[in-house]
């Protein structure tokens, strides 16, 4: 009877929600599956230097070459592998037990809609394949309800490449939207079609049960276009904004936020953009902020000054909270201060030289943790405190994801959350922590 009473007991718990950490404050602390579901040399460089050889050296640079030109059966076998290992419920426990409770999934269109010449696979909706990317992340978002978590699918590849960077899936050229644009919007259409299928995919998940509707924080229209182009900027403001809006309405009321990525434009062109007063609720806008890709930050690597200059600069970024008008996370930040990290930085190349930082701040900003001295360890502490400080400012400072969760075999010890998390530069307690910065 005792036994029998033991596993009656031992059931109702797996049936309840575990409980992660949670500073009860309503503000996103979060994490990004980056490299996971989308693939970024950076973060998974021996993925991609196991097939640059031979004649495809240098060809294999993003998802779409390593759908194009590998073999079929190695290209699907590889993935799921790397799908099946690479995120696992003990990383999500981890983290949450810091005090996580976001997770930012990037994922590409194609999951959702290929066409006529494009190299990946037809989309599979037998999600109950474990060769279908699909069952991975319904496997996730699994765990992330079962640890009280929530997630954010984002669109991080739209047809065409918003920004042609390789964590759009194509690096190269912009084709998202043309120098024929208005005329020709295929690709901006389209990318309203597949938020539309996520949105369905979504809801059609919750009613059956697999996961409950408060695990999904809300859906992100399109990471990063390329909005320093003005016409990619027009249509964002005047297609996918309000079209990937009424998209996502169509399946979710406004308990499941519709996000905007900046877009690369300044926070202040989000304020009174699609305002409440029109009829529009539970925005929010994901604000990416580095402070390692432009001729200033290389310079201040070189800087006797540098590392004072990045915290000064980081408690500064609250200010742009004040006049939002529309809740302001940070989706993407790191600790890193220069482009050394091998790929991060145009891509993968052989060899890989950053096209900012010097070779001298290379050999000292090396990714090698044994290498780092106990100055520049408690300045990643600050750094890290100094920004979260400003991202959780005010009542339209929704909070923060770290780019990102891991990386393989902690490659970019600046970029992995999980490994300086273990090496204490991240707090234990991330609702018991100090405050560095003074408002």
């Amino acid at each position: 009877l005792v036994m029998r009473a033991t596993q009656l007991f031992a059931l109702c718990l797996c049936l309840v929600p575990a409980l992660t950490l949670d500073c009860g404050d309503g503000k996103i602390r979060g994490v990004n599956a980056g490299g996971w579901l989308l693939l970024e040399p950076w973060i998974t460089p021996y993925l991609f230097e196991e097939v640059n050889y031979g004649d495809n050296l240098d060809k294999v640079v993003d998802e779409y070459t390593y759908a194009e030109l590998l073999d079929p059966d190695f290209y699907r076998a590889r993935l799921k592998f790397h799908w099946d290992t690479f995120v696992t419920k003990e990383d999500f426990m981890k983290v949450s037990e810091a005090g996580i409770t976001h997770v930012r999934i990037p994922v590409g269109y194609w999951y959702w809609d290929v066409e006529e010449g494009e190299p990946f696979p037809p989309p599979n909706m037998d999600e109950t394949d474990d060769n279908n990317p699909l069952f991975y992340l319904k496997r996730a978002l699994v765990w992330l309800d079962e640890l009280n978590m929530k997630a954010e699918i984002d669109l991080h590849a739209g047809p065409g490449s918003q920004n042609g960077f390789d964590n759009s899936g194509r690096r190269g050229d912009i084709g998202w939207v043309t120098e024929d644009y208005p005329e020709d919007n295929h690709n901006v259409l389209r990318t309203v079609a597949i938020i539309d299928k996520i949105a369905e995919n979504m809801k059609r998940w919750v009613d059956e049960g697999v996961f409950r509707q408060e695990t999904l924080y809300g859906i992100s229209l399109l990471n990063e276009p390329g909005g320093w182009r003005e016409k990619v900027w027009s249509a964002c403001k005047e297609e996918l904004f309000p079209l990937g809006y009424d998209a996502i309405r169509k399946h979710f009321d406004e308990e499941v936020a519709v996000n905007f990525q900046q877009a690369f434009r300044p926070a202040s062109d989000y304020y009174g953009l699609m305002p409440e007063s029109e009829g529009y609720k539970s925005i929010s806008v994901d604000m990416h902020r580095y402070q390692c890709f432009d001729e200033f930050w290389a310079g201040q690597a070189e800087s006797d000054e540098g590392w004072f200059t990045h915290i000064d600069a980081s408690c500064r970024i609250h200010e742009e909270n004040i006049n939002a008008t529309w809740p302001m996370f940070n989706g993407e930040f790191c600790l890193a201060v220069t482009d050394c990290q091998k790929y991060l930085n145009g891509g993968f190349a052989t060899p890989y030289v950053p096209p900012l930082a010097s070779e001298s701040a290379c050999q000292y900003y090396n990714s090698d943790w044994d290498t780092y001295n106990d100055y520049y360890k408690d300045f990643l502490k600050q750094y890290f405190l100094a920004q979260i400080d400003s991202f959780e400012y005010g009542e339209m400072g929704a909070g923060w994801f770290m780019w990102t969760m891991k990386t393989e075999d902690n490659c970019a010890p600046e970029w992995d959350f999980m490994f300086l998390l273990e090496k204490g530069i991240i707090p234990a307690n991330l609702c018991e922590r100090e405050i560095v910065c003074e408002f």
